[in-house]
């Protein structure tokens, strides 16, 4: 959504003053406008520190911004030739648009951006939190799945459990687990797959399933489970004991969210500072009995 923002703010306020450029410059044409790298990556300055990487590891985020920027400037052609850009309304809405956009530029360069985070803060969170790195016990699972509920009836689930112990004997005989359960697995989610669930821990699966799971060793199928979702036939490929996750694992994570909280209180603090000693003064009275809401009534 900011994006968008960013884009309709540099369409109606002309900063897209675009100039003569080598071809292979060139990411865009609006008519006999031309849009160059040089202009795209200085409109990627006007995002947060965080969309500017995110834009520049993704290409996809990329065009999507470009394409943005290149519709509201195709629309703001039109407002401006329809007079919408003379219109005192839209001059006021502008100015409050303008210094939003500014507030938001100052912030960010000025205050947000000079914060950052060391090695000695990220090793020292670390320690104080290693609780949170610590990782469970998990397992990596395959299943093959036949869909019946709990509540069929007796010829239904006869029926199927018949079907699943046929499964299950050709799985004991040898046969490619991953593909019986492409074949005949019921799971749309895993089937594609060839059963694979992937790594999970305690708590995340169905109490039987579950159970049976966390029961198997490597390479062992386990005997016909069923959930609410049905009948299962397991097999476990993986087991991993519970570790602790070292620093160097999360490093990045943390130097990420360390950042962010010390942007977050440093803009909230310089904010708080400049608002004080600004004399601001505010008639909320007279603002919520204008609103004409009973219930936005400041209490006296």
């Amino acid at each position: 959504m900011k994006k968008i923002v960013v884009a309709v703010f540099i369409a109606l306020s002309g900063l897209y003053m675009m100039h003569a450029s080598a071809a292979e410059d060139v990411v865009a044409r609006i008519g006999r406008k031309s849009i160059t790298r040089a202009d795209f990556t200085r409109w990627m300055g006007y995002s947060s520190e965080e969309n500017r990487k995110a834009l520049e590891k993704e290409p996809k985020r990329r065009e999507m911004l470009l394409r943005q920027i290149v519709t509201s400037m195709v629309i703001a052609d039109k407002a401006k030739k329809a007079g919408f850009a003379e219109r005192q309304d839209i001059k006021e809405n502008m100015k409050l648009l303008t210094d939003n956009f500014l507030t938001l530029q100052y912030l960010d360069q000025e205050v947000a951006q000079k914060e950052k985070v060391d090695e000695e803060e990220i090793k020292r969170y670390y320690e104080e939190n290693k609780a949170r790195f610590e990782m469970p016990e998990m397992v990596k699972a395959r299943h093959i799945l036949i869909q019946v509920k709990k509540t069929a009836a007796e010829e239904e689930m006869k029926a199927a459990r018949t079907k699943m112990q046929s499964v299950l004997q050709r799985v004991k005989a040898g046969e490619d687990f991953a593909k019986l359960a492409a074949d005949l697995s019921e799971d749309p989610g895993s089937r594609k797959k060839g059963g694979d669930l992937g790594y999970f821990s305690k708590g995340k699966m169905a109490p039987e399933f579950e159970n049976a799971a966390f029961a198997l060793q490597p390479g062992e199928v386990s005997d016909i489970v069923q959930t609410n979702f049905g009948l299962h036939i397991i097999k476990l490929e993986d087991k991993k004991e519970p570790f602790l996750q070292p620093v160097s694992a999360v490093r990045e994570q943390l130097l990420h969210a360390l950042t962010l909280e010390k942007k977050k209180k440093a803009v909230d603090a310089y904010v708080d500072k400049v608002v004080k000693g600004a004399e601001v003064e505010f008639y909320l009275d007279k603002f919520f009995d204008a609103s004409g809401d009973p219930h936005q009534q400041v209490k006296k």
